[in-house]
């Protein structure tokens, strides 16, 4: 054992188990597989000299996750080949060598330890969706390879080798260096497949250049339900460089309430391609453009919107609109890259992007996937907030306790409670979807609301969630990546009822699917079709596409809004105003009265274990339901400020927020609320995946003074520094005695890192006394740079 003890002897830099393996060399990779006792395993691991257990990223205890597996690379073959012996040894009951003792407390943790292997090119939920797919009529599937990254050529050569070798095809192929991606699309014969499953030592699954085996990206599409509504206000047509873009499948552009508010840009070819219903573009462009079509009319925005085309509708009625022949992460670098980089950007002025698609066949389990770490990469790299929808998981709810005729003899009240334990039992599998983890993009979950009311319902059909402030039954469930807060947020997606069917003794809830828009959702313009071929069509839909297109309306709006009140907004870096667009928008939300229910459903019960209780609601409600208003507008009783700038390494940055003296020494509800947003470039395959973390310092002795604490309807103080958005809030209700000068100090630190550029952010703090009209004055009067647009009183 004398290269593994040297592997971890004193003087040597310790060797790290983390979470994810990706950037990592598999042939010297060891798979620890855990029992569900992390905690356990944590203490066992602190005990081994020259090991560190990295907790800074993506190890946290997951309860739902039962199996959970930790990396560990070594150093070489020799010390590989030395560990899994010590192993055999342990499990056979022998005594481990002089110097290893240590080891078997560990080893007391572990279900098993082995190299890296085929079982690892496969993760179980991928396996469960390869395991349903059918061959075409050539006997062929379609499969994603990612790739070992490495920066030397030849990986890409083995694994097409290996490819012939199985009698598959490459289809495309793409490499992203900033998000250590590559990867292949390829078409495999069904045996290929059957050997892939069955993780044997031959064919694809054996081969060492193939990281992963991945079932092809397949998007979710929202349905639709026509809806009359009456023909749309006339405004005057918009000018100016486009402020927001969509991603997404050929739309009607000509339709007539978008018609003249798109620049459409084709690079894939895809408008000749695009025969069918060209529905989910149409009704993303109209919800960026326009807002809910069936709530109160909204002026639509004053620049256009740039709309690339990444998706189509194929000829055949039964199918969705779906990618070309490319890899989804690739044509997203395609686009972004024609749209802000070269000599003749498409369209240089975008800094939001709205990507309402999530791939049903990748949901998150606790692996960024590679089309998220490109978005990671490309808004770091070009300073561009993504506003990406959080996915919808529409598999049946299941109580196999209450029978449906139990269920029905329900209130209102306990339809939902019972509804909420049947999600809440099956949360592992209800979780958001790629890219919805993506570190530095805005996720948007969908809120059970609408403006559509409805007429009497179907026989066992339920609007179990109804007034409640929860999402929707099928919005998808977080948390995020290195166990951030996600969704991040929640917008209206429309109300999604559910159909109640038997099960056994028991009964499912089942989230209604192709008709899911016939009893509520959002209103949005839609193609002809051929029981309606009015031009002016309108339609509903349901879920978290269009809450995330709602919300980039928001954006864009809130730009504008910028845009009026300061002369000089638009001299600000693109990357700030981007990331300040992202702090507005987290600024504008709270967790809903949905917070209650959450608690006494999942608990837990205890108090003292404040830390789980929020972690169950920010499942759901991410940092809450945003607030378009509080976005856009201030108020007499309440003022807002902004600021942005740049950190270089382990800087800090403090911020004196100006108290006005009408607070002073009234006992009344108040407010102190900060969001911080940033862009970190990714590090794949490092400890901390978040290359560059900020911290808020939470304060002490300004907190007293202002006679206020941390509130606690929000996540907990470490639940909110594990992404790139940080949202805090302070209240109280006793009277605080301020000086004529007062301020309240908040300090910024970026954390100790590895990345040596400076990292632009954005900072959001709010003041509120409700009822009180002059906090707003006596603030602006205090601050050098006044907006010129009045606040209404």
């Amino acid at each position: 054992m004398q290269r593994l003890a040297q592997a971890f002897g004193a003087g040597r830099d310790p060797l790290e188990l983390r979470a994810d393996p990706d950037g990592l060399a598999p042939e010297r990779l060891l798979v620890f597989e855990l029992t569900d006792d992390v905690s356990n395993f944590a203490r066992a691991a602190a005990a081994v000299p020259g090991l560190e257990f990295i907790a800074a990223e993506g190890l946290e205890a997951d309860e739902h996750d039962k199996n959970p597996s930790l990396y560990l690379m070594i150093p070489d073959a020799m010390a590989l080949r030395q560990m899994v012996t010590l192993w055999t040894r342990f499990r056979a009951g022998q005594a481990l060598p002089a110097g290893m003792t240590p080891w078997r407390d560990l080893f007391a943790q572990l279900r098993d330890l082995r190299p890296w292997g085929p079982q690892d090119r496969v993760s179980p939920e991928d396996a469960a969706v390869l395991a349903e797919e059918r061959a075409d009529a050539r006997g062929m599937v379609r499969l994603e390879l990612e790739l070992v990254y490495r920066t030397q050529v030849g990986v890409e050569g083995q694994a097409l080798t290996a490819l012939a070798a199985s009698g598959g095809a490459l289809i495309a192929r793409s490499r992203v260096d900033g998000a250590k991606y590559h990867a292949l699309l390829v078409d495999v014969p069904k045996a290929e497949l059957d050997r892939v499953l069955a993780q044997g030592q031959a064919g694809l699954v054996a081969s060492e250049s193939v990281m992963h085996i991945r079932p092809q990206s397949a998007v979710q599409i929202s349905t639709f339900e026509s809806q009359a509504l009456a023909p749309g206000e006339i405004f005057p047509l918009p000018d100016g460089d486009p402020i927001a873009a969509v991603f997404d499948a050929v739309p009607l552009a000509g339709h007539p309430r978008l018609a003249g508010r798109l620049s459409v840009d084709d690079p894939f070819d895809l408008e000749p391609r695009a025969v069918g219903p060209r529905q989910h573009g149409t009704a993303m462009a109209s919800a960026v453009v326009h807002g809910d079509l069936g709530a109160a009319p909204l002026a639509p925005l004053t620049r256009r919107v740039f709309f690339l085309n990444v998706m189509y509708a194929p000829q055949d009625l039964g199918e969705a609109e779906r990618f070309p022949d490319r890899l989804p992460a690739d044509l997203f670098e395609t686009a972004l890259l024609r749209m802000k980089a070269g000599e003749d950007p498409a369209a240089p002025s975008v800094i939001v992007v709205n990507a309402s698609l999530g791939d049903r066949n990748k949901p998150f389990a606790g692996r960024m996937s590679g089309w998220a770490r490109v978005l990671d990469h490309l808004a770091h790299a070009y300073g561009v907030l993504f506003i990406v929808s959080a996915g919808n998981q529409l598999d049946d709810l299941v109580n196999e306790e209450m029978s449906t005729i139990a269920f029905e003899a329900l209130d209102a009240g306990q339809k939902a409670r019972a509804a909420l334990r049947a999600s809440a039992a099956a949360i592992a599998r209800r979780r958001i979807l790629a890219p919805a983890e993506s570190m530095n993009a805005l996720t948007v979950g969908a809120l059970h609301s609408d403006s559509f009311v409805p007429g009497a319902l179907p026989a066992s059909t339920f609007d179990v969630w109804a007034d409640t402030g929860l999402c929707t039954i099928s919005s998808g469930l977080g948390p995020g990546f290195g166990n951030a807060v996600k969704p991040d947020v929640l917008a209206p997606g429309g109300r999604h009822h559910v159909r109640l069917l038997p099960a056994g003794a028991g009964h499912r809830l089942r989230p209604i699917g192709a008709n899911a828009a016939l009893l509520g959702g959002i209103g949005v313009a839609a193609p002809p079709s051929g029981a309606d071929l009015n031009p002016d069509r309108t339609s509903r839909t349901v879920g978290t596409s269009v809450a995330a297109a709602l919300l980039t309306g928001v954006a864009a709006r809130a730009h504008e809004a910028l845009e009026a009140s300061y002369d000089d907004f638009l001299t600000l870096p693109g990357p700030q105003r981007a990331a300040l667009l992202k702090a507005l928008l987290v600024h504008g939300a709270r967790w809903t009265e949905a917070r209650d229910l959450i608690l006494e459903i999942l608990g837990p019960s205890d108090n003292r274990q404040h830390v789980r209780q929020k972690d169950n609601i920010r499942r759901y409600l991410g940092y809450g339901a945003v607030d378009a208003q509080k976005v856009l507008d201030c108020a007499s009783d309440r003022a807002t400020l902004w600021a942005v700038g740049r950190l270089v390494k382990e800087q800090a940055h403090t911020f004196a927020v100006p108290l006005p003296p009408v607070m002073s020494g009234k006992p009344l509800p108040h407010e102190l609320s900060m969001t911080i947003a940033w862009f970190s470039p990714p590090r794949v395959g490092t400890a901390n995946y978040r290359g560059v973390r900020l911290r808020l310092v939470e304060p002490g002795e300004a907190a007293a003074e202002f006679a206020v604490g941390a509130a606690g309807e929000q996540p907990d103080a470490n639940q909110i520094h594990r992404g790139t958005v940080i949202h805090r809030r302070w209240s109280g209700d006793k009277a605080a005695a301020l000086g004529a000068n007062a301020t309240f100090e908040l300090m910024l630190q970026r954390q100790p890192d590895e990345i040596d550029e400076p990292i632009n952010y954005a900072v959001v703090t709010s003041l509120a006394m409700p009822g009180v009209a002059e906090v707003y004055t006596q603030v602006r009067d205090r601050v050098a740079v006044k907006p010129k647009v009045a606040v209404p009183v």
